[in-house]
């Protein structure tokens, strides 16, 4: 019995502390010693930015890192290899060396300074891919020599990286839809250049030509990226865009293959791949109903350069790249 009076006594000590704690200051103390009304932090613990770690200010920034530490490398070497004369020097491991310490010394700084979301990562990794592939397939269709091949796909895939970077920069991550909404884009847009160099590898007697399917990714990305500010997919238009089209283009290949010639068949995979697409696009477009919590547009201005592509040359006949501008509000 006395063993529980104690237990609650000390019980409703402990309650009435925490109820009533005690005053900062002591009623006995000169006003010249309080502190004044109104001070203290700006604001909260919680609520104040800190560092995701000591080596990286967000999530997913070391895989910025290891990304450029690859390309570095891959581009390096591609570079070393063309410097080198008949195999008789080690340019190749000197160039992946050098390119891998740089844009890894790159990327290591970026992410140590400015936060790196997950999906954002993926989209700027993906971007920096593409941006490789299309520089080695455009420096093939322009018939560049080694050196200029890998100096221009070592110049895409930084654009790529860091273009990505700077447009979705701000400290939040990537939506879901609109990292979706560019994977989307990106496939179809390989699969369709992918059908019509079959078609025409079938047709003539050229060859392969895989610099279209190398530069698909690249533009099918921007298409997406430019998509991805009006547009917010839900669900289940992922679910209709993904599977939709791809089985009944699947089912119309296989359906022509053993009737007809390769140019036949790849007809036919393409007409009902872009009527299947079609179809899907526009019953997706009546029957929409948006997510519950609708992208808006930013309320400041965020401007972000950018490389523009247009026409130029005789007959505009040719390519030219020049500094861009990219305004969102």
């Amino acid at each position: 019995m006395r063993a529980l009076l104690l237990l609650t006594c000390l019980l409703s000590t402990v309650a009435g502390a925490q109820a009533d704690p005690a005053p900062a200051t002591s009623p006995d103390e000169p006003e010249w010693a309080m502190p004044p009304p109104g001070t203290g932090p700006a604001e909260s613990a919680g609520s104040r930015a800190q560092r995701y770690s000591r080596f990286s200010a967000g999530p997913a920034g070391p895989s910025i890192a290891v990304a450029e530490v690859l390309l570095g490398l891959a581009g390096g070497a591609l570079l070393g290899n063309a410097y080198d004369a008949e195999g008789q020097t080690n340019n190749l491991y000197t160039g992946a060396m050098l390119g891998g310490l740089t844009l890894g010394t790159g990327g290591i700084l970026y992410q140590y300074f400015f936060p790196v979301q997950r999906r954002e990562s993926l989209l700027a990794t993906t971007a920096s891919l593409a941006g490789l592939a299309g520089g080695i397939a455009y420096a093939n269709n322009q018939g560049l020599g080694d050196r200029d091949r890998a100096f221009f796909a070592l110049i895409t895939s930084q654009v790529g990286m860091f273009s990505s970077l700077l447009l979705t920069s701000g400290g939040r991550d990537l939506s879901g839809a609109d990292y979706g909404l560019i994977s989307l884009t990106t496939f179809y847009a390989t699969l369709f250049a992918s059908l019509i160099e079959f078609i025409h590898d079938a047709e003539t007697s050229g060859g392969y030509n895989f610099a279209p399917m190398l530069m698909a990714p690249a533009i099918g990305m921007a298409i997406g990226g430019l998509l991805a500010i009006p547009v917010e997919l839900n669900g289940l238009a992922f679910a209709i865009l993904w599977p939709v089209p791809i089985t009944i283009a699947g089912m119309a290949f296989g359906l022509a293959a053993p009737l007809s010639g390769n140019a036949t068949t790849g007809r036919a995979g393409l007409i009902a791949l872009s009527a299947s697409f079609v179809i899907s696009t526009m019953a997706i477009a009546f029957t929409y109903s948006p997510p519950e919590q609708e992208r808006f547009s930013a309320s400041t201005v965020q401007l972000a350069p950018m490389p523009v592509v247009m026409a130029a040359g005789r007959d505009h006949q040719g390519l030219a790249v020049g500094p861009g501008l990219w305004i969102q509000f």
